[in-house]
């Protein structure tokens, strides 16, 4: 059956085929990807580039969880869905892997990137390191109460009920780079930018349901009241327990799934 495709923003569409009416989801009866858009049909407003619009809709994919953890890329049903060449599609993966959404195998192939266990404990321990560093050094500030205030300033939109779940991961991570970068050390802040790949792609396998409750604006408060009090201690003491109740519940997560994967390859 030939698809109409016509759609800018992924968003804004559905895979209207009669058998997969789900937002986001590649439906498997027809094993077709669920967004019914070509990218050359850009509003008068989108000026865009093909390029760009083919990578902001390969991530919004990999975000909305269409392409899953651990799936590979299949360019030519991309490349056929989107209306592009397969050179332009690859054109796009190239800056989604750099940013560490993809990984190349090696042979030309391209699969969404999967956390291990072991792989989220180690990036929540040394963020945990950074974290609390720069939020010491923001509790130690005289400029603590500007601090505190911009901090809280930045988490102001985690308060909206109807928030999309990509623009509340931008926005949770948006909070903790800001608080690196509040400390002026450069290093510190490139640091933990390094990581930002790792966090979010754990954010997107864990999936909306479970997320979104981790990324509320009460959780942050306590860090934030913390540096307005300038007691680094009490610094020190809530990241240390914010960062590992989020370990525990990130890596139970991600054995919760190979738990679940390997019983269904036993089976």
């Amino acid at each position: 059956m030939t698809q109409s495709l016509t759609a800018v923003n992924a968003r804004d569409v559905s895979h209207r085929l009669p058998s997969c009416k789900r937002r986001y989801v590649r439906c498997r009866a027809c094993d077709r990807y669920p967004v019914p858009m070509s990218v050359r049909d850009a509003g008068p407003f989108d000026r865009r580039s093909l390029r760009e619009r083919c990578i902001a809709y390969l991530r919004d994919q990999i975000v909305s969880g269409a392409l899953q953890p651990g799936e590979h890329v299949r360019e030519v049903q991309l490349s056929d869905t989107l209306g592009v060449s397969r050179g332009t599609l690859r054109e796009a993966l190239r800056p989604l892997e750099a940013e560490g959404l993809l990984v190349n195998e090696g042979n030309g192939r391209m699969r969404v990137r999967k956390l291990s266990p072991e792989e989220i404990a180690e990036v929540f321990e040394v963020r945990t390191a950074l974290e609390i560093l720069a939020a010491t050094k923001l509790a130690e500030s005289r400029r603590r109460a500007e601090y505190a205030d911009a901090l809280e300033q930045k988490i102001a939109r985690l308060r909206e009920p109807d928030l999309g779940f990509s623009e509340r991961i931008e926005t949770d991570l948006g909070f903790h780079a800001l608080l690196c970068e509040l400390t002026g050390n450069g290093t510190l802040s490139r640091s933990w930018l390094q990581l930002t790949s790792q966090i979010r792609m754990m954010i997107i396998a864990a999936g909306p349901d479970r997320a979104v409750g981790r990324m509320r604006y009460e959780e942050h408060l306590p860090i934030v009241a913390a540096i307005r009090t300038g007691d680094a201690q009490a610094v020190r003491e809530t990241l240390t327990s914010h960062m590992g109740d989020f370990t525990r519940r990130y890596v139970g997560d991600a054995h919760a799934r190979t738990t679940g994967e390997t019983s269904t390859h036993a089976s």
